[in-house]
């Protein structure tokens, strides 16, 4: 547990809650118990809700797992007072270092949150984990780009299961993102009446920013898609000619398979075999028609 304070403001971070941090908070702050139950666990609450003196509200974020190769959950979640911000994670989170260290090092956010209250910490918080949530596009967008430079490269059938696995990226972050555009509208909604009409503009700034994670989302999804496109015509392309290659070969073996057939008939043999070149003959004609039919389908761009 780690506790920073603002003046009177005070913003208390639990990592991995424990039944001795919801004693504390039981303790400290008038929780109710059945709030404190669900702390101990990630949370599937969609809304910001509001109790008589303070507002609860959990946050889902994408993080990117480097082990499994895929954005995953992450969540913390806040109870909001007038004087205090209580977050809980249950896990090392880098957006919420990156704030604490900001309010150690800014003298000036230090100073915002201590006149202006737990709204503009919040604030700052979701601001932050919005800014990281960016961030983690970014190795998104680094794999657009490694596709697209292997396009046109002959590595089709790799680049198909590598598009896959990154169109199911993009989709697992939009799921564990796009419910959080209804936690910032009803934050939106509630905290003008928690805080009043002051912090209007700084909510309605939050759920802008959010937006351009929405909107990132979708025209990485538009690449994507026409990335696999591409990929795929080449593919099919590429499949194509395979089957030409077959058809055209299979045809060449055709007039010696012909042939075969045709000496293997009693009456046909009898009147044409026999002689001491009769091998070198028929090996010759077949090699002769095999010759003159590869020219002509060079030719016709076949081979």
């Amino acid at each position: 547990m780690e506790t920073l304070k603002c003046g009177k403001i005070e913003w208390v971070h639990i990592e991995n809650p424990s039944k001795k941090d919801m004693e504390f908070l039981k303790k400290n702050f008038n929780f109710h118990p059945i709030i404190l139950d669900e702390l101990l666990q990630p949370s599937t609450r969609s809304r910001v809700e509001r109790y008589n003196q303070y507002l609860f509200m959990p946050y889902h974020f994408p993080v990117y797992d480097r082990t499994i190769k895929n954005s995953r959950r992450a969540e913390i979640d806040f109870l909001i007072t007038k004087n205090s911000v209580i977050t809980v994670s249950y896990e090392r989170l880098e957006a919420v270092q990156n704030m604490r260290g900001a309010l150690l090092n800014n003298a000036s956010m230090h100073v915002r949150v201590k006149s202006q209250g737990t709204g503009l910490l919040v604030y700052y918080l979701i601001q932050e984990i919005i800014n990281f949530s960016l961030r983690q596009l970014r190795h998104v967008q680094e794999k657009i780009e490694s596709v697209n430079s292997q396009l046109f490269k002959g590595t089709e059938d790799e680049l198909l299961g590598y598009i896959s696995h990154l169109k199911s990226d993009v989709l697992e972050y939009q799921i564990v993102t796009r419910p959080q555009q209804i936690i910032l509208e009803s934050l939106r909604e509630i905290g003008e009446k928690f805080w009043g009409l002051k912090m209007k503009v700084y909510l309605t700034d939050l759920t802008g920013d959010f937006m351009k994670i929405i909107q990132l989302i979708e025209l990485h999804k538009e690449a994507i898609d026409g990335l696999e496109t591409t990929n795929a015509q080449l593919l099919n392309v590429k499949t194509n000619k395979v089957m030409q290659r077959f058809t055209v070969l299979a045809f060449l073996t055709f007039p010696l398979m012909l042939l075969v057939a045709l000496l293997d008939i009693d009456a046909i043999s009898r009147s044409m075999l026999g002689g001491p070149y009769d091998f070198w003959i028929i090996f010759g004609g077949v090699a002769i028609i095999v010759a003159v039919m590869s020219i002509y389908f060079k030719k016709k761009g076949w081979l």
